[in-house]
């Protein structure tokens, strides 16, 4: 009997054990956002960078990564793309994710894609609305936003509407990435994808910005834990009053990057426990709490017509309304 006890423990101890759970980290790069997501299937992703390759560096380091497999730039702004360079230089990527947009006031996103294209092995893929991305078969992961058509802009609100934005979804819980997104591609979420915006975690929009995370947007999305990514004493004044306001009213409880980096992990199924089991956070400062978070369990089917689409102002949605009208 305590042999047979050791071995399950170090069955559960061990990384294969681990792998059962998805671990997702909003890593502290300043202003700027960069997110490690480990799957359960042992593989891994970093969605953004930061604007310094030396904290996204260190951070990995100190995970003892050595390659990774899914590498996403959400949009071409520098607080996104910069650390990226250093991970394309440092680190084995298989594939990299990005938008069509072109940021035509800045050369660095060009340069980041560049390595990508000479990173050896490497594949590049260009992700629409409704794709769903094959990182990992017992999480879904959904495409709700991106500009994967070429298109040239200057001004940064348009180029932050570009911003990929994918829900990841596993045990009960919904993690809802959006980028930069504005309240304006919030409003065509709202209106494209019905119940599949619902999740418990949010990674608020535009560094908690007062043009993103508008109380529609909340309504539907009802997260429980909201996370900013942001910098002490940015020059933005981000997170906005306003928008802490919302998410208060929301009843979310809220986390920001100046308190260091923050982890949450969805436990690995267990047919014995409570579902859905919360989110386990940890290395992080309770920023505001309003009520009692308490689990919920969000829908893991996303719906969405493109027949439905109606004038369009957001540039990726835009894109996906001219591709179905030629059907």
């Amino acid at each position: 009997m305590y042999k047979l006890f050791t071995a399950l423990s170090l069955l559960l101890l061990s990384p294969a054990g681990l792998w059962a759970q998805l671990n997702v980290t909003f890593v502290d790069v300043g202003q700027g956002d960069a997110i490690y997501v480990e799957f359960p299937n042992g593989k891994n992703a970093l969605i953004d960078g930061g604007n310094s390759g030396v904290l996204i560096d260190a951070f990995l380091r100190s995970k003892r990564v050595t390659k990774i497999d899914f590498v996403a730039l959400t949009h071409p702004h520098s607080d996104h793309y910069r650390g990226l360079k250093k991970v394309f230089t440092n680190y084995q990527v298989d594939n990299y994710y990005d938008t069509k947009a072109e940021n035509v006031d800045a050369a660095g996103d060009n340069n980041l894609r560049d390595l990508a294209a000479l990173e050896p092995g490497c594949r590049t893929h260009y992700p629409k609305p409704g794709d769903i991305l094959d990182w990992d078969p017992k999480v879904t992961v959904k495409v709700f936003n991106a500009c994967w058509r070429p298109v040239q802009m200057h001004d940064n609100d348009e180029t932050n509407n570009c911003s990929l934005v994918v829900r990841l979804y596993y045990n009960g819980n919904g993690i809802l990435l959006t980028g930069d997104a504005n309240s304006v591609v919030e409003a065509e979420m709202l209106s494209h994808f019905k119940s599949g915006l619902q999740s418990n975690i949010l990674k608020v929009g535009h560094h908690g910005s007062r043009t993103s995370t508008s109380d529609a947007f909340l309504a539907r999305v009802r997260p429980d834990y909201s996370f900013i990514s942001v910098g002490a004493n940015n020059k933005y004044g981000h997170p906005h009053k306003e928008a802490l306001d919302r998410l208060i009213n929301a009843g979310s409880k809220v986390y920001l990057t100046t308190a260091g980096t923050q982890s949450l992990t969805i436990p690995a199924p267990d047919k014995t426990g409570v579902w859905p089991p919360k989110p386990i956070i940890t290395d992080s400062s309770v920023t505001t709490v309003v009520g009692t978070a308490e689990a919920r369990s969000v829908a893991v089917d996303l719906t969405w017509d493109p027949a439905e689409l109606g004038s369009v102002s957001a540039p990726a949605l835009d894109q996906l309304k001219t591709e179905s009208a030629a059907r």
